[in-house]
Parts: C-alpha cells; sequence; structure tokens
C-alpha cells in the first residue's frame, strides 16, 4: 500500500458506481481513496450487457432520475481519459405480445411528455429496418438517446480521472473490517494497512450487506444471476441494441404468457447487442441461485430459444462462450442511495441491472452527500429508511465531517 495512511473519504468498491462515486468526490476536492479488492470492474460490471438507458421506467419521478443519469454520459465522454466505446445509436423496445401494445403506447406518450426522444415504429417500420427480425413481432419503441459502452473501459477511466484528480486507487486490497470513534466512522482496516478516515461509501455491488454488517447496518440486496450468450462475429444481423418487452415484467416479477415454461421458471427476456469485437451478446435471465456465477445448461438454452424468437437466423450461428454474473437487487428494484444512521457511512448500492445506467449520477450524488450538500435532484424514495431495518438516517449535512 501506498505510504499514506489518512483519506478524507474512502470509497469501496471498484466497479461502475465505486469508480463513479471515488471520480466525482475527487473532481469535487475531496481526497479520496479507492479500495478494490480484485481488479477494477472484476464483479458485476465485467458481466453485463454495458446498455445506458431509460426505456424501463414508466414515466415519473425515477423516469427523469434516469433520463439525468444518462445525460452525464454524454458530458463524461468529453472528459474522460479513456474511450469507453460510447455509443448513443439508440435501443428498442421489441413487442411481440398484443396485449402490450397499448401501455407501450401509453409509456410513448409518457416519455415524451418528460422531453425524451422516442419513436414507434409498427410492423412494417420495424421489418423495413431489420430485415431480420423475426414474424411475430408487432412494434418498436424506440428510445434514441439510450447508449451502449463498454464497462470495463468505463471503470477503467473513471478511476483514471480520479486519480489524476488526486485520488489514491488500491487494487487488490481487502477490506478487513470497519473501525468507529464515539459511535461514527474513523477509519478503514485492511489486508494491507489502515486508512484513518470519516468517510466510508458502500459501493460494493453484492457484497455491500458484507461491509454495513461490520458496522451493524442491514443493507437488504440479494444477488440474483443473470446470462449472456456470445455468437461468432457476423455481419448485418441487426443495426443497434434492442431488448423485448416482456424484460420490464421479468425484472419485477411478473408472469408471462408467451413464454416456455423454463422461460419463466429463469426469467428469460430477450436481448441483443452487437459489440465493437463484431460478435452479438445475448441475454438475458433472472434467478436468485445466491453468489453462483457458472453458466447453467438449461438457462443457456431457454436464452437461445428466446432470441430464435426475436431474430431467427440466430439460430444458424455458433456460439463462442457463455458467461453468468449477478446483480445486486433490492425488493422494489430501486438503489439505495442513502446516508446512513451510523455518522460517516454512506450506501451507493443495489441498482440491479441499471448500475452501468446509474454510475455517474450515483457518483454526484454521493459526492454532495459526502461533502454535506443536498443533492441536486431527489433521492428521498432511494434511502436506505425504507426498508425499516435500521434506525433513521441522519439527514444530510450530520452525517459527513
Amino acid at each position: 500500500m501506498s505510504s499514506k495512511r489518512t483519506a478524507g473519504a474512502v470509497v469501496i468498491g471498484g466497479g461502475a458506481v465505486g469508480t463513479a462515486v471515488a471520480c466525482y468526490l475527487a473532481m469535487g476536492g475531496v481526497d479520496v481513496t479507492l479500495v478494490e479488492r480484485g481488479e477494477f470492474a472484476w464483479g458485476t460490471s465485467r458481466r453485463c450487457e454495458g446498455h445506458v438507458v431509460t426505456y424501463d421506467t414508466p414515466p415519473g419521478d425515477y423516469s427523469v432520475f434516469c433520463k439525468t443519469g444518462q445525460n452525464l454520459f454524454y458530458e463524461a465522454q468529453k472528459f474522460l481519459p479513456v474511450d469507453f466505446e460510447f455509443t448513443p445509436e439508440g435501443i428498442g423496445l421489441l413487442v411481440d405480445d398484443e396485449s402490450h401494445l397499448e401501455t407501450v403506447k401509453e409509456n410513448y406518450e409518457g416519455k415524451k411528455k418528460e422531453g425524451y426522444d422516442v419513436t414507434l415504429w409498427d410492423r412494417d417500420e420495424l421489418r423495413h429496418r431489420e430485415p431480420n427480425i423475426g414474424d411475430k413481432v408487432l412494434a418498436c419503441l424506440n428510445f434514441n438517446n439510450d447508449c451502449t459502452l463498454n464497462p470495463m473501459r468505463l471503470c477503467f477511466g473513471l478511476a483514471k480521472h480520479a486519480e489524476a484528480n488526486g485520488a489514491t486507487i488500491l487494487s487488490r486490497t481487502q477490506v478487513t473490517s470497519l473501525r468507529t470513534e464515539n459511535g461514527r466512522v474513523s477509519g478503514v482496516e485492511t489486508d494491507k494497512g489502515f486508512i484513518a478516515t470519516k468517510n466510508v461509501i458502500l459501493a460494493s455491488g453484492v457484497w455491500t450487506p458484507q461491509l454495513g454488517a461490520m458496522l451493524g447496518v442491514n443493507i437488504p440486496i440479494r444477488p440474483r444471476q443473470g446470462h449472456i450468450l456470445v455468437t461468432e462475429r457476423v455481419k448485418g444481423l441487426l443495426s443497434k441494441a434492442y431488448v423485448e418487452y416482456g424484460y420490464l415484467l421479468t425484472k419485477h416479477g411478473l408472469k408471462r404468457e408467451n413464454v416456455t415454461p423454463d422461460m419463466d421458471k429463469f426469467g428469460v427476456a430477450f436481448v441483443i447487442e452487437p459489440s465493437s469485437a463484431g460478435t452479438v451478446l445475448v441475454g438475458s435471465s433472472r434467478r436468485f441461485v445466491g453468489m453462483d456465477i457458472r453458466p447453467h445448461p438449461a438457462v443457456m438454452r431457454a436464452v437461445a430459444e428466446r432470441g430464435n424468437h426475436f431474430f431467427p437466423t440466430l439460430s444458424d450461428m455458433r456460439l463462442l462462450r457463455c458467461y453468468a454474473g449477478v446483480r445486486p437487487a433490492t425488493s422494489d428494484e430501486l438503489p439505495i442511495i442513502s446516508t446512513t444512521h451510523v455518522p460517516g457511512l454512506f450506501v451507493g448500492a443495489g441498482h440491479e441491472g441499471l448500475g452501468i445506467s446509474l454510475s455517474l449520477i450515483t457518483g454526484k450524488i454521493m459526492s454532495e452527500l459526502v461533502r454535506g450538500e443536498t443533492p441536486f435532484i431527489d433521492t428521498s424514495y432511494m434511502s436506505i429508511d425504507r426498508f425499516g431495518f435500521n434506525p433513521p438516517a441522519l439527514p444530510v449535512g450530520e452525517t459527513s465531517a
């Protein structure tokens, strides 16, 4: 470890959220140390599609929050020192069930009123633009500002920018305990030495509950597994990324009528994204199986079968590999962006499938909370208090030092 043993704030977690928090703290003039037990982006951030999306929230406060978070990527593209393969070409939401059309149209109108750049294609328009689309797909709601990016390069860029602004970066460093003195945070003990600090931000995704427990804070986050298949290189299959409308239903644990029992059991919903390497990523699944990240053949078959439904020519392509990861999920599918009842302890975790999308806005808000400032956008409904498992979180300004 560096000879440095003190910090204005310590961020624990080197994924998209943790590196973003460190980046914004450093840009805000805070002497921050970022601690990651492995290499940066080795956990959940490495095993996702890398979408920055607004399609999966109905119109309302959280929708505006997601859109505000997305806008930060257009700014970050200008100042991050790494090309994170930011591709703002839009993402389409595919509809294959007629009973969903009315809801999708209402979503389209609501999003337009919120200022989104959205377009709605009927079957003919969709087929004209995507000749390989399946016959049973009825329409597509396009979120034209939604984006894809390389999550690993994003994390690397955020960490490098934090470092350039004075942050200390510690990878392969395991946190062994969190210390308090007179009831407030006083430091972080690691396997490479002690870091004295009065502010600790827990941004470790599915590992955050273990860290919170060190100070008696109950953080209700569960790992939710997901699979992604990677095809051989292919040209001309599709022009951009797509997701099926059923993805929103599986995310919220809702029943679908037009899927097989295995698709229903494994929470399979179609996601497809062409990669910069020429391969195609096909997902997805959702199930609670603890921290298991081993690909399961039955889940892989269900994902492939669902993919063939939307793009039948996928059945002619070879798969190169499959990987699985775990998302940090809360019971209401909202992240925890919050102070806690322990002075100096903050939580930025539980984003589930929106960790990449909301990484920058979480980093910016965490920087404000640590500096004792009221967040620039309402986050009260993301407080850890909503679960009722802990004493009330301290008001902004009373937890920072």
